[in-house]
């Protein structure tokens, strides 16, 4: 079994007050993972392997202050639930674009149950809310400094998990409640890692969850939500390292397609 132990210290988890299996236990692990561990892309920007074993996602987080996407972060943090012992399976999902439908079940996302009530968890997408979000029928609401959250079923099956906007709630993905192994997601993990097509493969995303909103790094902007504010500052070939310093506390690493509009 792995020994995440450094790994608490680096997320700062306090595992005297919050060490149970229980909802608090678990918002509090969810909060301190997203608010250090960025979301990000650079391994297949620079044509790497993602880190799909504990070990590999272990040095990212602690040698390379990185993270990962969705295959490497949600696997990584569902090995870290288990541990814990929490009641885990991840799940598959199809990402709304805002212009059609991703590849079909090509995000994987986690769903969690706690006292006979399933919640669904995600470390692995750019726009959460820093906690669990309950899965019912009711719909409820989670509050986040970066908006209003809500997943549910909407048939035995199928789970939508919507954000707030100006125009109403919009579909994020929809997620199918079936437990899946890594070896499911190979076929989405070869289209985002090499397929041109895959927005992954086509431009550089570094994001990570703060106090106060999310900082997010794109080939062309450094954007900063503060408070529902959003402030974009030009990203160049001569600046990005000293963003990545600066903001996710990346300070090793270069980006080799940095310069791919």
């Amino acid at each position: 079994m792995t020994d995440f132990s450094h790994l608490e210290n680096y997320l700062e988890i306090d595992t005297e007050k919050y060490n149970r299996i229980d909802l608090l236990s678990l918002n509090h692990y969810i909060h301190q993972y997203v608010s250090h561990v960025p979301f990000e892309n650079i391994n297949v920007q620079n044509k790497q392997p993602i880190a799909l074993n504990d070990a590999s996602m272990l040095y990212k987080i602690l040698q390379e202050h990185r993270g990962g996407f969705c295959y490497e972060q949600n696997r990584f943090f569902k090995n870290y639930l288990v541990g814990k012992g929490f009641n885990v399976d991840m799940i598959s999902a199809t990402i709304n674009t805002g212009n059609g439908w991703a590849m079909a079940g090509s995000h994987m996302a986690l769903k969690v149950r706690i006292n006979q009530q399933d919640y669904l968890v995600d470390v692995g997408y750019a726009d959460v809310p820093k906690e669990a979000m309950p899965l019912s029928n009711r719909q409820a609401v989670v509050t986040d400094i970066n908006g209003y959250f809500r997943a549910s079923y909407i048939d035995t099956q199928t789970i939508e998990m919507c954000k707030y906007k100006e125009n109403g709630w919009q579909i994020q993905y929809q997620a199918t409640d079936a437990p899946k192994n890594i070896s499911d997601f190979e076929e989405g993990i070869t289209y985002n890692q090499h397929n041109p097509s895959s927005i992954f493969v086509k431009k550089l995303i570094v994001s990570k969850a703060t106090d106060h909103g999310r900082i997010t790094l794109s080939n062309s902007h450094l954007t900063i939500t503060d408070y529902g504010e959003k402030v974009k500052k030009p990203v160049t070939s001569d600046n990005y390292l000293a963003i990545l310093d600066n903001y996710f506390g990346i300070d090793n690493v270069n980006i080799l397609t940095f310069e791919r509009s």
